[in-house]
C-alpha cells in the first residue's frame, strides 16, 4: 500500500436509522395533509364569497325590477288620477283616418258615424245633454267635426266667392289651417269653421251655437292632428 494514499474510513458511512425514516415520512404525510386541507378550506372560501357575490347581483337586479315596477305603478296611477280629474275626454279615429284626436267635456253627449266609402268618412256631433232631432231637424250642435275626402284647396275654393263669409288663417295642433267667420254660409246652419289638411282629406270643425263658443275654442285647442 502506498504510504501517501488516504484511508477511507467507511465506518462514518453508516446508515440512517429507521426511526427517523419514519419520522420524515410521517413528516411527509402531515405536510400533504395540511396543504389539502389548507386548499380545501380556501376552495369553500372562493366557493362562499362567489355565491355571495352571485346573490348580490341578483339581490340588485330584482331591487332594481321591483323600483322600476313601483315607479311605473306610480306614473300609472298619477295618469289615471289626472286623467279621472280631466274635465275632457276624448275621440281618437282609426289610423286609416289619421288617428287624430278630439277632445271635448267629457259631460257632453257624442255620436260618430264613420264611413270609409262616403265623402264623409267621420262625422262626430257633439252637444251637452243629448244629440237630439226633433221632427227630423237636428239641434244646433255646440261642435260637429268630419273628415271629408276633399283636399283642402278644393274644399275652400267656393267660399272664396261668398263675400259674407270672412277667411282668415287659423293653427290647429301646429298644422296651418283655415277659418272661417260669417251668417251666411251655404248651410245657415253654419256660424264658423275651420278647415285643416290631413294629408289628401279635409278636417272640418264647425260651430252651429254661439252659446258654445268657449267650448268650441277648447276643443280647437286640444286637437292633435298628425300631419
Amino acid at each position: 500500500m502506498d504510504p501517501q494514499q488516504p484511508v477511507t474510513n467507511f465506518s462514518s458511512l453508516a446508515p440512517v436509522p429507521s426511526g427517523n425514516k419514519n419520522l420524515l415520512l410521517w413528516a411527509l404525510v402531515a405536510a400533504l395533509a395540511v396543504g389539502t386541507v389548507a386548499f380545501g378550506i380556501l376552495s369553500i372560501v372562493a366557493f362562499g364569497q362567489a355565491h355571495t357575490a352571485q346573490t348580490t347581483v341578483n339581490q340588485q337586479k330584482t331591487a332594481a325590477a321591483k323600483a322600476a315596477r313601483d315607479d311605473q305603478e306610480k306614473q300609472d296611477a298619477i295618469a289615471a288620477e289626472i286623467a279621472g280629474e280631466s274635465p275632457f275626454r276624448s275621440y281618437i279615429a282609426p289610423l286609416e283616418y289619421g288617428s287624430f284626436e278630439i277632445k271635448f267635456p267629457k259631460n257632453w253627449s257624442a255620436q260618430v258615424d264613420e264611413e270609409r266609402s262616403n265623402t264623409v268618412q267621420v262625422s262626430l256631433l257633439l252637444h251637452p245633454d243629448f244629440v237630439r232631432t226633433q221632427n227630423g231637424v237636428p239641434d244646433l250642435y255646440g261642435t260637429k267635426v268630419q273628415l271629408l275626402q276633399r283636399e283642402l284647396n278644393e274644399y275652400t275654393r267656393p267660399f272664396d266667392s261668398i263675400k259674407t263669409v270672412k277667411r282668415a288663417d287659423i293653427t290647429i295642433s301646429n298644422i296651418k289651417g283655415v277659418e272661417f267667420t260669417g251668417t251666411k254660409f251655404p248651410d245657415k246652419r253654419d256660424i264658423r269653421i275651420v278647415a285643416v289638411p290631413i294629408r289628401d282629406k279635409t278636417l272640418i270643425f264647425v260651430s252651429e251655437d254661439a252659446t258654445y263658443a268657449n267650448e268650441f275654442n277648447q276643443i280647437l285647442a286640444q286637437s292633435k292632428i298628425l300631419p
